[in-house]
């Protein structure tokens, strides 16, 4: 099989080849004009046939080509093996380098000589996405070791209950009392596992959501509605405060529940007396404001607040699972909408904005006027 050659060779023959081509057609037409000239002038003065042949300087240029030929095209051959390899600088080193970055986290950048040619060009291009590349690999990694984490502390507590249990005989309160504990932790997988998979759809873009009219303020009755059935569960008394008027947006239902019920289960473990959901339209859309009057979230953290798997408490020992925010807020940015946290007089907020639907999207709204609703569990 014969080897391909390089691209410098390539370049080198095609100069050389380029060179020869256009001394060849020099040559050619040298000759052509000035036979042409000799022609005519022995055509004009016949004696000239006695003295000298027709065609001689001619002939002579044409030999001066041909001896310099040789000359030319090893020349063309060296200057254009030179300006290959000055064209390709830029090649190898980028070959150099990607070499050299293999083994290194994809540590790698194109070089960029400032000429603004289309080799900067590229390399911007290509420097760019490779910066891409690199986030992507640091954020694949820490989502990884994080969802690995998560998913071992259940596991581990499951299977330990189990051994332990099954090591003697027990009474059935002891069998009651290690099934619960085994229940607990398979509902906390269960969530991870749920939100694992909806993170995973929104990274791949395979997130599919059904828009259709929705009751928001019917959906923050229920969630309040099981926020209080919780609260009871647990033997806690909060007064829960929902205000605003029927507020109709266009989402999923489902997914709209999703985001209400993990900021409510957020407020619940730092209030301290209250919690409070607003419904507020604006000129923009609507806005929702889970507001509780814990001690807030540190400043220290707030820049990772909605990062997947943070924790206010470093060791992980805490409620939940680090993936409820940034659920939250990946479910609002799929319906259009933004979610954030603020601190303001006192109180934790965390807002949620979502778009304000079509007239056309929009039912009528219910006769009755819910603008105020509050409870205590």
């Amino acid at each position: 099989m014969k080897r391909p050659r390089s691209l410098r060779a390539q370049l080198t023959y095609f100069f050389a080849g380029s060179v020869l081509g256009t001394t060849l057609l020099y040559g050619v037409l040298v000759t052509v004009v000035l036979a042409t000239s000799e022609y005519f002038q022995h055509a004009e003065n016949p004696s000239l046939w006695l003295h000298e042949g027709i065609f001689d300087e001619a002939l002579q240029a044409l030999g001066a080509i041909v001896f310099s030929m040789p000359i030319a095209v090893v020349g063309s051959i060296v200057m254009g093996g030179a300006l290959a390899r000055k064209a390709l600088a830029p090649l190898r080193e980028a070959r150099d380098r990607v070499r050299a970055a293999r083994a290194s986290e994809l540590d790698l950048c194109l070089p960029d000589r400032g000429t603004g040619d289309e080799w900067d060009t590229l390399a911007g291009t290509l420097n760019e996405l490779l910066s891409d590349a690199r986030a992507s690999l640091v954020r694949i990694r820490s989502f990884t070791s994080d969802a690995a984490h998560e998913l071992r502390t259940p596991l581990t507590i499951i299977m330990g209950e189990t051994e332990v249990s099954l090591r003697r005989d027990r009474t059935p309160e002891e069998y009651r009392r290690t099934l619960a504990i085994v229940l607990d932790e398979t509902r906390q997988l269960s969530l991870l596992v749920d939100a694992l998979l909806q993170l995973a759809r929104a990274d791949a873009g395979t997130q599919v959501i059904t828009l259709e009219p929705v009751e928001l303020h019917a959906l923050a009755r229920q969630s309040l509605q099981r926020t209080e059935q919780l609260l009871a569960a647990q033997s806690r008394s909060l007064t829960l405060e929902l205000t605003g008027d029927p507020t109709q947006v266009r989402g999923n239902p489902v997914l709209l529940t999703h985001v209400l019920d993990n900021l409510l289960s957020n407020a619940c473990r730092y209030a301290r007396e209250r919690i409070r959901l607003e419904l507020d339209v604006t000129d923009t859309g609507v806005r929702v404001t889970v507001g509780d009057d814990g001690k807030g979230v540190d400043t220290g953290f707030e820049a990772r607040l909605f990062q997947r798997f943070a924790r206010a408490d470093a060791s992980r020992q805490g409620e939940g699972t680090g993936l409820g925010l940034a659920v939250s807020r990946t479910i609002a940015e799929a319906h259009g909408g933004t979610l954030d946290y603020s601190r303001v007089d006192g109180e934790s907020r965390f807002i949620l904005r979502l778009p304000k639907p079509e007239v056309s999207d929009v039912p009528p709204p219910p006769a009755e006027n819910a603008s105020a609703d509050m409870t205590t569990a």
